[in-house]
């Protein structure tokens, strides 16, 4: 296993509120400007972040999905999506906290979202956080350049910097050698 969940729960967190925190600084305008992303703009690539971490969530909890789609809106504005994203992140950092490591092999089986055609996916649980993180992952990416291309130079959101700003697990070497 590269990281437990717990860490990727963190991991997500801390690059949620550096990314929030960045967007803060476009004005409204900007944050919901079409840009030709797949989630249209930078608050509707936001708001999936936040539905799948949900729905995510909601399987583990055997909570059947209100969502419509993987495009339905949760937030119109930034300041209550980023509020919203904060507590849901916290969810899952308590939610992953007592995950035993041992029992990651153990299948995890979910439907996929869908109105019409629903399928049933069976996998390792291991398999299903390393899949959210990988999501996150990429359309955090996919808000970055919108953030860049907007004008302002986004924050690292590297995994590196995440463990050596919450552990100091990393070792630099000096310029020296």
């Amino acid at each position: 296993m590269l990281a437990h969940p717990n860490i990727l729960a963190q991991y997500n967190a801390w690059a949620n509120r550096r990314l929030h925190g960045i967007c803060e600084e476009l004005s409204p305008e900007d944050v919901m400007l079409e840009r030709g992303a797949f989630f249209g703009s930078i608050l509707g690539t936001l708001n999936h972040i936040l539905l799948v971490d949900i729905l995510y969530r909601e399987r583990i909890e055997g909570i059947e999905s209100t969502f419509n789609g993987l495009d339905d809106t949760l937030h119109e504005g930034l300041q209550s999506l980023s509020a919203h994203q904060a507590e849901e992140d916290q969810r899952w950092i308590t939610l992953t906290k007592d995950v035993d490591a041992n029992r990651l092999d153990e299948p995890f089986v979910f439907w996929t979202l869908g109105l019409d055609n629903r399928d049933r996916r069976e996998v390792p649980k291991h398999i299903y956080f390393t899949n959210l993180a990988q999501h996150q992952a990429h359309h955090r990416g996919q808000a970055h350049n919108m953030i860049s291309i907007s004008g302002i130079k986004p924050p690292s959101l590297g995994y590196i910097d995440f463990r050596m700003e919450m552990d100091h697990s990393m070792i630099t070497t000096p310029d020296e050698i």
